[in-house]
């Protein structure tokens, strides 16, 4: 038995006992009240949105639930919605079926739309800030996830695009990457409210002043990469920062690029003191981009295989979309349980 074969039957059995970690959590379709999930919204590259629907999907689909991904342009005039999950965003739902025998996660949508739809089938999922209402009735699921039962509100960050298998296979491809002589940007690159060109470009400086080029490389806006090339690209980037704009530090918004960055072999970098929080304070973080370079520049001597791990394990163990599927439908049961208490 050769070396490439033993570790692929250590990987496809720590898949499996991830998969089945999970069913025992608390997995069961027909127990959730559905039989199928129906992501309605971006299709994929059509919107930066587009990336979360993508991964709700491959998460669902991992699980073996059937799950399908329709947008207003679809003809499903023959397709049987019956006991559905709905996932969707609020650009994207004008013509998404609206059912009383169906549960619905909604994300900024108008409400008013689904007035018809029994209370405990539909909840509302909020990306976590730190503007959040901290009222004593909010329950505090773990470190930056919260439940609001009275205004059926989930309020949690998003996750890494790979699932833990995904994760451990990674794990053991640490190193193979050689580093370009650049740090590649992946995403959206702009001013405005929400824009971070002004954080980002002391960041760039700082990259030139030491012979590293900064390469808006992928923009969303104009044109999606592939996730093989998405991901090689991030693993070979010189660093992969996550730096966020302004409004996103001053409310405490937590990128997803920093979970999937840290998948990938990146060392934990970023200019947004809640993911410093979140991760223990595991990662390099300052608020000046400029001197942020220079922080990860003299962390990086020290950085070891074993910090990377410890990172990638904790994003595998409590950030991946599995993670936020659970939290999701745990929060459908607990809607339930408070729907069943008050009628008796």
């Amino acid at each position: 038995m050769n070396l490439n074969h033993v570790r692929y039957k250590f990987l496809r059995s720590v898949r499996y006992c991830y998969l089945v970690l999970f069913l025992t959590l608390s997995w069961s379709i027909s127990a959730h009240g559905f039989d199928k999930v129906v992501i309605w919204g971006h299709k994929l590259h059509s919107h930066t949105h587009s990336y979360i629907h993508e991964r709700f999907y491959r998460a669902f689909d991992y699980l073996g639930c059937p799950v399908h991904w329709f947008d207003n342009n679809d003809n499903v005039q023959d397709f049987d919605f019956s006991d559905s999950l709905f996932i969707t965003e609020g650009q994207v739902d004008a013509l998404m079926p609206i059912r009383n025998d169906c549960k619905y996660i909604l994300h900024n949508c108008n409400l008013d739309k689904y007035r018809g739809v029994k209370e405990s089938n539909c909840l509302i999922m909020q990306v976590y800030n730190n503007r959040l209402p901290f009222r004593d009735d909010l329950i505090k699921v773990d470190t930056c996830m919260y439940y609001d039962v009275p205004n059926r509100t989930v309020y949690m960050p998003w996750a890494a695009d790979m699932l833990p298998h995904e994760i451990e296979e990674m794990k053991a491809k640490i190193g193979e990457f050689e580093k370009d002589a650049c740090v590649h940007w992946i995403g959206t690159l702009g001013g405005g409210v929400y824009g971070n060109i002004n954080e980002l470009l002391p960041f760039s400086d700082a990259c030139v002043e030491n012979g590293i080029s900064f390469l808006h490389t992928g923009n969303p806006w104009v044109k999606g990469l592939s996730r093989e090339d998405c991901n090689n690209i991030i693993a070979r980037s010189y660093f992969f920062p996550a730096i966020v704009g302004t409004w996103q530090v001053e409310n405490g918004y937590i990128p997803c690029r920093i979970f999937i960055a840290i998948c990938l072999g990146q060392m934990g970098i970023t200019n947004a003191k809640s993911v410093y929080e979140l991760f223990d304070g595991n990662v390099v973080y300052n608020e000046n981009t400029h001197q942020l370079f220079y922080d990860a520049l003299e962390r990086a001597k020290t950085w070891t295989l074993q910090d990377q791990l410890a990172l990638m394990d904790f994003v595998k163990e409590k950030h991946t979309y599995l993670n936020r599927i659970k939290l999701l439908l745990d929060f459908f049961e607990l809607m339930q349980s408070k729907g069943s208490s008050k009628e008796d």
